[in-house]
């Protein structure tokens, strides 16, 4: 409920004895989450607009997150909530694809901001996040070439067709054919599946690259699994990468 204090409005719950309290942030994510959850899923509404304008308010102004998820994050945590709860709202594959896919997309939704360990199994893991700019300098090579080869091809067409070559135009109307081969070189000439994460070493917490893929067929094949070692040498580490999983394990022995 809402309730007028010091001339603004407070979001206040009720304790074990029915006395008001005022919520936490927690709190407050969480009604945020449950209202939002049942504005899209069951066409309900447990908040006015008002009140759910001022919730999420509050929470920007807090330096929540959760105010800016996008709908299938916010389903995301409401499913992770209901499970903690003992009342599942999907299956567990759904889960564990709506998970991958938010990972693949890094959201800080899924992504864990330390790495997490269970001690009965003595391992550790951590989450693999995209790093977006080494994914994109890795069509530079394709792009550079592709550009000026269909540029000086694009020039002796229009020119033995009498016409006068505008290299600006040409550009701006080969873009979509220059982008086509950019991708198809980049991607199954020059490597193959290439698709580079950074993670954090579940065991000495130094960041790293872990790159899936093939460099112009050296290995001859692309795995969506990978073994290496921490690039730390006091620690070297053995570390496992899952690409569908996006996460990264390690041994604590």
């Amino acid at each position: 409920m809402v309730k007028e204090l010091g001339g603004e409005s407070e979001f206040f719950g009720v304790d074990k004895e029915g006395n008001p309290v005022k919520l936490t942030l927690a709190a407050k994510e969480k009604l945020y989450l449950d209202a939002t959850s049942a504005f899209h899923n069951d066409g309900k509404s447990i908040l006015s607009d008002a009140e759910y304008d001022k919730l999420k308010s509050d929470l920007a102004f807090e330096g929540s997150y959760v105010g800016l998820m996008s709908r299938e994050e916010v389903k995301f945590m409401v499913a992770a909530n209901r499970y903690q709860e003992g009342k599942p709202i999907m299956s567990d594959e759904e889960f564990d694809s709506l998970r991958r896919k938010l990972k693949q997309q890094n959201s800080r939704a899924v992504i864990h901001e330390v790495p997490t360990c269970k001690v009965d199994g003595q391992t550790c893991k951590s989450d693999l996040i995209p790093d977006t700019t080494k994914n994109a300098v890795l069509y530079f090579p394709a792009l550079i070439v592709v550009t000026i080869v269909w540029s000086e091809l694009a020039y002796w067409f229009t020119t033995l067709q009498g016409g006068s070559p505008n290299p600006l135009t040409s550009l701006v109307i080969n873009s979509p054919f220059i982008a086509g081969f950019t991708w198809a070189i980049t991607n199954f000439l020059l490597f193959q599946k290439p698709f580079v994460t950074s993670v954090q070493c579940p065991r000495c917490q130094t960041y790293q690259n872990i790159y899936f893929g093939d460099i112009l067929f050296v290995s001859g094949k692309t795995e969506d699994v990978v073994e290496t070692q921490c690039v730390n040498k006091a620690c070297a580490c053995n570390l496992v990468a899952n690409k569908q999983k996006m996460v990264c394990e390690s041994s604590l022995q």
